[in-house]
């Protein structure tokens, strides 16, 4: 089956720069690095006049708690569907001005593995992108809502121009994401964090009970650990804190997103070992305001 429309195809003939500058692009839409944006806007909630209050922590976990769902429904689907993805998708395009020493880079940014529909990065970025404007206070609403449709399509254009996903693709992830948002806005309003957990922990043990790989054991343990950690630590994380305290609970959630990025793409060990190394980089991020409280007493 193809999808594509002939979209791919048309894109092969790209000139160099626009294939580097989307490839740059869709790492916006990468798990590692909304993972690593939530964790530190958690850990530094409470610093700038305009974000001190637990409430922005608990809007910050939410949007973890979206990340965490949309990664299970891509999973879930990818593995359901096992579409193949573009020909060429593992095969970076041959740049022949790029240094020899920057091809592994090169390789890392322009291609993707595994199966192909839906687009994790549409997915991921509707979701996660649309959750931010909906819970974010900065600028208006329009502006807010505008530069989220903005990024979430180029991210999606991105997999299409670097070859790795077929126009469908990226038109089920956004159909995917932005339906897993609407889904959780309505049962959460944003505010019942531990519902939006335990909504995400539903799917990942569907997808981990449908296709036991090592990533949906990391994606239940990370879910699970969210759910029950969120009861432990909400209504209970500081309100204000100082840059130093800032910091620290900076290193100790990064330790956290590290541990459970790490588990979730890792794909080598155990599933019993990364079902729990997931959990663990959850449960650090969350309890890490609280950790910096008992470390600077």
């Amino acid at each position: 089956m193809s999808h594509g429309l002939g979209v791919v195809a048309a894109l092969r003939d790209a000139p160099d720069i626009v294939v580097v500058g989307f490839a740059l692009l869709t790492q916006l839409g990468d798990f590692w690095w909304y993972l690593s944006v939530l964790t530190l806007a958690y850990a530094f909630a409470g610093i700038h006049p305009r974000l001190r209050g637990e409430r922005v922590r608990e809007r910050v976990a939410f949007v973890i708690a979206v990340a965490l769902g949309a990664l299970a429904v891509t999973y879930l689907l990818k593995l359901t569907v096992a579409h193949p993805r573009p020909p060429g998708a593992e095969t970076a395009r041959d740049l022949a001005w790029l240094p020899a020493s920057l091809d592994p880079v090169w390789t890392f940014l322009a291609t993707s593995e595994s199966y192909t529909l839906p687009s994790g990065h549409a997915t991921g970025s509707a979701a996660i992108y649309g959750a931010i404007a909906l819970v974010s206070r900065w600028g208006s609403r329009r502006l807010r809502y505008g530069s989220a449709l903005v990024l979430v399509a180029l991210i999606a254009l991105s997999r299409v121009v670097i070859g790795v996903h077929y126009l469908g693709d990226v038109l089920v992830g956004l159909a995917v994401g932005g339906g897993y948002l609407a889904v959780v806005w309505l049962a959460t309003r944003g505010r019942k964090v531990k519902r939006a957990f335990s909504l995400a922990l539903a799917v990942a043990l569907v997808g981990m009970f449908a296709t036991l790989t090592p990533e949906t054991a990391a994606i239940a343990g990370a879910t699970l650990s969210g759910r029950i950690t969120w009861t432990i630590v909400g209504g209970r994380l500081p309100a204000f804190s100082t840059g130093t305290e800032g910091a620290v609970t900076a290193v100790v959630a990064l330790v956290g997103a590290a541990l459970a990025g790490g588990a979730a793409f890792a794909g080598d060990a155990s599933v019993v070992v990364l079902f729990v190394a997931a959990a663990g980089g959850i449960t650090l991020i969350l309890t890490s305001p609280l950790a910096t409280q008992r470390l600077l007493g």
